[in-house]
Parts: C-alpha cells; structure tokens; sequence
C-alpha cells in the first residue's frame, strides 16, 4: 500500500462516467493493491476524505485523525464506498516526507494496513453479493472505461 494522488488525465476518462468519483485533483489515495473483485485482481485507490457524514455505517470507512478542515461531529478517514480500480499510469506521488500530519496518516495506514486490506476487500465482496451502495463509486463502469 502507498499514498498518491490521481492523474488529471484519470479524471478526464472517469470523471464523465461516474459522477460519485472524488473529483478533487491531488487528493491523496491509498493504493490497495491486488484485491479481487469478479474473479479477477485489480489496485484499488481508497480515498481520503475529510468530512465523513456522522450517520454512515462505521464498516463503510477506515476512521484517520481529523484535518483541520473536518467539521464537528464528521470524520476523517478512507472511504472504501468512494474506491476505484486505477492502473499505475494513472498514480501520482504524493509526498508525505517533511508534512507531520501525513508522515503520521503513513504510519497510522502502514500499521493497520492488515485490517485496512480486509475491510477493503470485505466491501469489495458484499458490492458483488449485493449490488453497488447508494453514493458508491460504480466500479464496473470505471474498469469498463479503463478498459482494465
């Protein structure tokens, strides 16, 4: 797992096919890499974000420190329903060295990552089981654009 950013020319393909991707260039992701979804191993890209509603299910995010940005009673973490398969050419670096807040988020993602990889993939199973979550990113529309 590594922290990075999306390519603009990512949301320039995917962004017209599925209005529920994080559309902000340089927001950083968790690549998650090898999880299976039909059959198949693709990387997932986890997105962090800041402003988590209080009233969505615990098993739906990976909980991280609040930002300075996230707003009373919201969280701040990885947000598996806004996942997506992304390729490598399409990962940018995100630098973590010399900023406190994400070199700790680094080490916070690397020490849970066991259970950041079972949740992702466990969310991955139940989206093949029981359909696409309302507001989740629509992962067979992405992997279809991507052509991956």
């Amino acid at each position: 797992m590594r922290i990075v950013s999306v390519s603009q020319d990512f949301l320039d393909v995917c962004a017209p096919v599925d209005s529920e991707l994080l559309l902000k260039r340089g927001r950083p992701c968790v690549v998650v890499l090898r999880l299976q979804y039909k059959g198949k191993r693709y990387d997932f890209a986890v997105p962090m974000r800041s402003n988590i509603a209080p009233n969505v299910p615990k098993n739906q995010y990976f909980p991280l420190p609040p930002r300075p940005s996230t707003k009373t009673y919201h969280r701040h973490g990885l947000h598996y329903i806004k996942m997506f398969p992304i390729s490598k050419n399409y990962q940018e670096k995100f630098r973590v060295e010399g900023n406190l807040y994400y070199e700790n988020l680094a080490r916070i993602i690397e020490k849970e990552k066991k259970r950041i990889i079972g949740e992702c993939q466990e969310y991955l199973t139940n989206y093949e089981q029981y359909g696409k979550p309302r507001y989740a990113v629509d992962i067979d529309v992405i992997i279809k654009t991507l052509c991956l």
